[in-house]
């Protein structure tokens, strides 16, 4: 397997990602950047996103989450504490290191980190899976926290 670039392998993700979901979540749209792609559906502020993370974070360190961006902060804490209560059940199905917390400017976040191994097509396909395993998920329970709001 060759070596791909980050940029190129941030952009095929959201796409391995895809026929792993099921039919009702496969209509989502892309959002990219060199070191990021952002998955979302109705509103772009709501997003999955793989993201490389500085290396003040760790070598090699990628996040795989539910970013709530959204310019109200006081929806994101909103968001954030809806999920709250489901982090146990976040955990169950998607393993022990989900972390649901407030971030930057008002945004917050239900994440965990995953180390990068080689860019390759074969762990394109491996992230792809995880990404649409996290939104299949996630998705139902952003659902029913966002219309209890």
């Amino acid at each position: 397997m060759s070596i791909i670039k980050l940029s190129t392998f941030v952009k095929l993700v959201p796409e391995a990602a895809r026929p792993h979901l099921p039919t009702p979540l496969r209509k989502f749209h892309v959002a990219l950047m060199p070191w990021l792609s952002q998955v979302y559906y109705d509103d772009k502020a709501i997003h999955y996103e793989l993201v490389k993370l500085p290396s003040r974070y760790g070598d090699n360190r990628m996040e795989i989450g539910l970013h709530f961006e959204s310019r109200n902060a006081a929806l994101n804490t909103q968001l954030l504490a809806g999920f709250d209560r489901y982090l146990f059940e976040v955990r169950d199905a998607l393993g022990a290191d989900w972390w649901a917390e407030p971030w930057d400017r008002g945004w917050t976040k239900v994440y965990t980190t995953l180390e990068i191994m080689q860019l390759d097509e074969d762990f394109v396909e491996s992230v792809g899976q995880q990404l649409a395993q996290v939104i299949t998920v996630l998705h139902p329970i952003y659902k029913v926290v966002r219309t209890r709001l």
